[in-house]
């Protein structure tokens, strides 16, 4: 495996930069890392300062990448549905106090997977829709009957055309090729004084100590980069992601890493950084958390 840090100033980068949009200031490669979708050189970006996957997006490529997955087949997913229930709760439990009552409040799941936070929306009472990439997932949701759509982005989905009290995103921003053009289309789908709900990954500080680490011990560098980085396209610092939520049109009304653990059974060690994470981020504005629940609003006309 490679592991070499390559950090000397280069000619700028044609490609745009999938967090933030910008094409200019990508002026440093940052690794080249082995991890799940292979061998991959991976930039920074000098405007948002994330980190992202220098190889262009081919979206059957990522139908595949998808299925191949732990969390690919319907077994798993169905798994990972029960697993994700605490993060659910805190979604609904978020929404059920910004709106009220859920009865005929419409939500649209934007990558859905196969279904776990859409069957507990519905359960809650509110009337929900969704779409995703991968054919196996849109099957296994319309066949616990809600209506769900294969496609990829939210232009594309037609199964209504009316715009939704709610459009929630939950660990799925992380794979999108242009995540500002899509956010400015996620946008037409709210109505006017909707929200936007988003569980985020930032786990950007923490491929930093990896890169940091390298310098010391590549095996221990690259074993941190691959836990920070994933199977993600792009990692991106929380601060960055709310200047392009807002640049969307949105406004951001909190942005937290309370209520972003998924699981009761999440690990004893993973509770505790998003717990000390939450203290850092709401005293000092530091954050060392691996994610966090972000709730924007379309602002009424």
């Amino acid at each position: 495996m490679s592991s070499a840090v390559v950090a000397e100033p280069v000619t700028p980068h044609s490609r745009i930069c999938p967090a933030c949009g910008e094409t200019s200031s990508l002026s440093s490669r940052a690794w080249k890392l082995v991890n799940a979708r292979g061998e991959a050189e991976w930039l920074q970006c000098g405007e948002c300062r994330s980190y992202f996957i220098d190889r262009e997006y081919a979206l059957q490529t990522e139908v595949s990448h998808t299925q191949q997955m732990t969390w690919g087949s319907p077994e798993e997913g169905a798994a990972l549905n029960q697993f994700k229930q605490r993060m659910y709760r805190s979604i609904l439990d978020r929404l059920t106090l910004e709106l009220g009552e859920p009865a005929g409040q419409r939500i649209l799941d934007i990558g859905c997977a196969y279904g776990g936070f859409m069957a507990a929306a519905k359960a809650a009472g509110f009337d929900i829709m969704g779409y995703d990439i991968v054919p196996e997932a849109v099957d296994f949701v319309t066949a616990h009957g809600m209506q769900a759509q294969c496609c990829a982005r939210a232009e594309e989905f037609t199964l209504s055309a009316e715009p939704f009290d709610v459009v929630t995103v939950l660990d799925a921003n992380i794979y999108w090729p242009d995540q500002p053009a899509e956010l400015r289309e996620i946008y037409q789908r709210v109505r006017p004084g909707g929200l936007l709900v988003m569980r985020v990954v930032d786990k950007s500080w923490l491929a930093r100590i990896g890169g940091l680490m390298q310098s010391v011990s590549a095996r221990h560098g690259e074993k941190v980069l691959r836990r920070a980085l994933n199977d993600h396209r792009f990692s991106m610092p929380l601060g960055s992601f709310l200047k392009v939520v807002e640049s969307s049109g949105f406004r951001v009304i909190s942005a937290t890493p309370k209520g972003a653990v998924h699981s009761d059974r999440t690990s004893l060690g993973v509770k505790l950084s998003f717990g000390v994470g939450t203290a850092l981020w709401h005293t000092l504005g530091l954050f060392v958390a691996p994610g966090a629940v972000v709730v924007a609003e379309r602002p009424a006309e």
